[in-house]
């Protein structure tokens, strides 16, 4: 039957084309020279550079071993793995629901190759800021850059498209997908809003590349045993993994993280922690990390921002952070935390983490 209709289809084909070769003919008599020129040109040598480049393309076997080739390539010299420097900047940043002020005057800078951290007691106005940067709130004041071009008018698409990933507070994963279907959605919504036909049919070379990355994402987040379990049967800290393996895929050169290590106990947020500092060594990516967790905070943090109600208090080192009276007063509140931590004690690391969560 296939065959048939392949017949038919040549033989159509076929008919139109002598028609509209005849068509052009009888249009050399006409004196409208720029009329002939452009039907000769539509119907005539169109045609036949498509029919030529037709014939030229390399059939599926070849695709297929050319796509193999190039993901080989990539994978043996490292060029699919780093990314190119960037820097996710915020100047003067104000956002306001109605008469609420919710962020004020707050500058910061996650560039590539550095985990930053962004901290602060509940409400402090973290969230909000995220939500500024992803583009998932552009009805602010002030300026949000990403590798030098000003995004602060551009939606939460584009920013992905230009390498700004995000995770959320509330993890949000397809349970009803396998664990590297989750994950290879990274690659394909870093292509959202583009080329819409090559989401339905994708060349062999970009299936191989999906594939490549997701394969790598998985193993570097340690889920390779997890690979083909429905993702709704995993248990909270699993499921933090397959968030930020799913982030991996996906061409970001800077992810921010909202309160990634929510849920898991101390082993798990240690192996996350671990993890975290692997992808930014190997990866060159930049990571904005919001977390109440001092002790990963601490550990894995290379700078740190601080906010209170809406506004920055402190920035530094992990070290000096730590060290701060007014971080200290503004999580424990009240004058007597300050000058505790003035006389020696440091209640930040004294306290739990789930205290000061």
């Amino acid at each position: 039957m296939g065959f048939i209709l392949g017949v038919i289809g040549i033989l159509v084909g076929v008919s139109i084309y002598v028609a509209l070769v005849g068509l052009v003919a009888s249009l050399a008599y006409s004196k409208n020279r720029s009329y002939n020129l452009f039907f000769a040109f539509a119907f005539v040598l169109l045609p036949i550079a498509a029919l030529v480049a037709w014939l030229m393309k390399p059939g599926p076997a070849r695709q297929e071993q050319q796509a193999t080739a190039a993901v080989a390539t990539e994978r043996a010299t490292g060029t699919q793995q780093r990314v190119e420097e960037a820097e996710l900047r915020i100047d003067g940043l104000r956002v306001a629901f109605g008469g609420l002020v919710a962020v004020d005057g707050v500058s910061l800078s996650a560039p590539t190759g550095r985990i930053t951290g962004l901290i602060g007691p509940n409400g402090a106005g973290k969230t909000t800021t995220f939500n500024a940067c992803s583009g998932l709130n552009r009805h602010v004041h002030g300026k949000v850059t990403f590798d030098g071009r000003d995004v602060s008018r551009r939606g939460p698409a584009a920013r992905a498209r230009m390498g700004l990933g995000r995770t959320f507070q509330q993890m949000e994963l397809f349970d009803s997908l396998t664990t590297w279907e989750n994950v290879a959605l990274g690659f394909e919504g870093g292509k959202a809003g583009v080329n819409p036909l090559g989401h339905l049919v994708s060349s062999p070379i970009s299936e191989n590349r999906k594939r490549a990355v997701t394969d790598d994402a998985i193993a570097l987040c340690g889920l390779q045993d997890l690979a083909e379990i429905r993702v709704g049967s995993l248990s909270t800290g699993q499921r933090r993994l397959v968030e930020l393996a799913r982030c991996l895929t996906g061409p970001y050169q800077v992810l921010l993280l909202d309160e990634p290590s929510s849920g898991l106990d101390r082993v798990e947020t240690a192996r996350f922690g671990e993890i975290l500092q692997q992808i930014v060594a190997e990866r060159g990516v930049g990571i904005l990390l919001v977390e109440h967790d001092m002790a990963l905070v601490t550990e894995v943090c290379d700078y740190i921002y601080v906010l209170d109600f809406g506004k920055p208090i402190f920035e530094g080192s992990a070290a000096e952070v730590m060290a701060s009276p007014i971080v200290q007063a503004a999580y424990l509140g009240g004058e007597e935390a300050a000058q505790d931590a003035t006389e020696g004690d440091n209640p930040l690391t004294t306290q739990d983490p789930e205290v000061v969560s």
